[in-house]
């Protein structure tokens, strides 16, 4: 039996909330039912899960008329496509390869401009080139529209171009400390956020200067400031700024991060399956992510197929900081879905080839897995042999200045010991209770401590239950 509006069902699924609700800030249609359509798109877009079926008796016309319509708007903001035709234009001029017809839409676009647009400082570029093309050809008229661009832009373009060599100071400060989780980078804050405020700077430094944010905000623990920043974003998105899929699905992963530090699991899962439509580069990360929340949410199988399906295409990734948080996230679901002797002999396996790697970028990630790995499977003198050869305590005793830190690893190499007889139950109990009363202060990692002590109680129950009473005991007197 043929299926009723099969194709229009399917192009509207792909639509994002986003581009939803800027569809519908834009239409002015007279037509009651286009309207209707729009706002079933709508709907379904802002949830993932019940779709409500399309009314078949509306002429089928109107949905084709509609797709189109949808399809044209959104090109028509879209910045990476913008950006596609300033790098072609600007490679046919050049080349001496551009038409009649292709000058006609480019000197519409020189005539017609309205700063700031997002891709300035390209299309800038271009007319820069283009001037030279205009001027050698003795093409007068035209020759003075370029020029006369130029002349009127030139301070901002300046500027831009300011901007963003300072930016990628901003990001060297930034970046470090995210990776060593050292020194303090917050002298950029007020310089990004006037950035991201200014509108009259083009919209490649704006979104730039808010991606920096994410990371001065992370690195400074300072999630209602980040949460501030992306409330306006959001507005902004709605109303078809820094339009593209590839803007969208980051700011989806980067909610879904948000969220999980307030602990909003529902809603860090929902931004986890809009950021993991789209198989782009950072795929890899999204899906990474998006997995721990799953995990945290018990949905242990459903992470589990997820990484599956994508563990060849790691392979290929070049990207080590990402393909080890992949891997560490599938040896975890392993573990958490009970099958840690397939966790353990993916993490020899990774172990003996990228070492190297894994030792400079995110041991802890992945040794926390492996070591859970055999811990599980009760291989206590291996878990032992593991942290003198790799010589993790001290790696931990470094780490433990950092401000993400928690104890897991240390207590894995404790438990080991408890069960080989070189530690006392009373000594896993003290170190338990006195690693633990720093963090109370925090929600966040209240949350996580409680998680990683749950699990703990498995393999010492009464070692974990005494430290327990113990730690909020002394919560509570404080």
């Amino acid at each position: 039996m043929k299926v009723k509006l099969k194709k229009f069902t399917a192009y509207a699924k792909e639509i994002l909330p986003h581009e939803a609700d800027y569809l519908l800030s834009i239409q002015e249609f007279e037509d009651a039912e286009k309207v209707e359509i729009l706002r079933r798109v709508s709907e379904n877009a802002h949830q993932q899960q019940d779709q409500l079926p399309f009314n078949t008796a509306i002429n089928k016309r109107k949905y084709s008329s509609l797709m189109d319509w949808i399809q044209k708007r959104l090109d028509g903001i879209d910045v990476d496509k913008y950006f596609q035709w300033i790098n072609e234009m600007d490679r046919k001029v050049i080349t001496d390869a551009i038409t009649h017809e292709e000058e006609k839409v480019l000197l519409r676009r020189i005539k017609t401009y309205q700063h700031p647009i997002h891709n300035f400082m390209k299309f800038f570029e271009l007319v820069i080139n283009y001037r030279h093309y205009l001027l050698i050809r003795l093409r007068h008229s035209d020759y003075q529209e370029a020029n006369q661009f130029i002349e009127k832009y030139q301070v901002q373009y300046d500027y831009s171009k300011e901007v963003n060599a300072k930016l990628h100071q901003a990001t060297v400060d930034i970046i470090h400390q995210f990776k060593e989780k050292k020194g303090d980078s917050r002298q950029w804050e007020d310089w990004l956020l006037g950035l991201f405020g200014d509108t009259q700077l083009d919209g490649f430094n704006r979104y730039m200067a808010v991606v920096r944010l994410t990371f001065l905000y992370f690195n400074s623990r300072e999630f209602n400031k980040l949460k501030q920043v992306y409330d306006q974003l959001d507005v902004l998105l709605s109303k078809g700024k820094f339009y593209t899929r590839r803007i969208l699905y980051n700011y989806y992963a980067n909610r879904l991060m948000l969220h999980s530090k307030f602990d909003v699991l529902q809603q860090a899962e929902e931004y986890g399956y809009l950021s993991i439509r789209q198989k782009n580069s950072d795929h890899v990360q999204y899906l990474s992510n998006f997995s721990s929340i799953l995990i945290r949410r018990g949905k242990i199988e459903e992470a589990l197929n997820l990484l599956k399906e994508s563990f060849a295409e790691v392979q290929k990734s070049t990207n080590f900081y990402h393909k080890i948080g992949f891997i560490s996230f599938y040896i975890k679901c392993l573990n958490l879905n009970n099958q840690p002797q397939r966790g353990e002999i993916l993490a020899d396996s990774f172990l003996r080839i990228y070492t190297d790697d894994i030792m400079n970028q995110r041991w802890y990630s992945f040794f926390t897995a492996y070591i859970q790995a055999l811990v599980k499977q009760d291989k206590y003198h291996k878990v032992l042999q593991t942290f003198k050869r790799y010589d993790l305590l001290a790696r931990d005793l470094e780490d433990s200045k950092k401000s993400v830190y928690l104890p897991t690893i240390r207590w894995y190499y404790e438990i080991a010991q408890v069960k080989v007889g070189k530690l006392e139950a009373k000594e896993l109990v003290a170190s338990i209770v006195a690693c633990s009363q720093e963090y109370l202060g925090d929600p966040h990692k209240t949350f996580i401590l409680n998680q990683v002590l749950s699990e703990l109680e498995t393999y010492v129950p009464r070692s974990v239950v005494q430290a327990k009473a113990q730690l909020f005991q002394s919560e509570h007197v404080r």
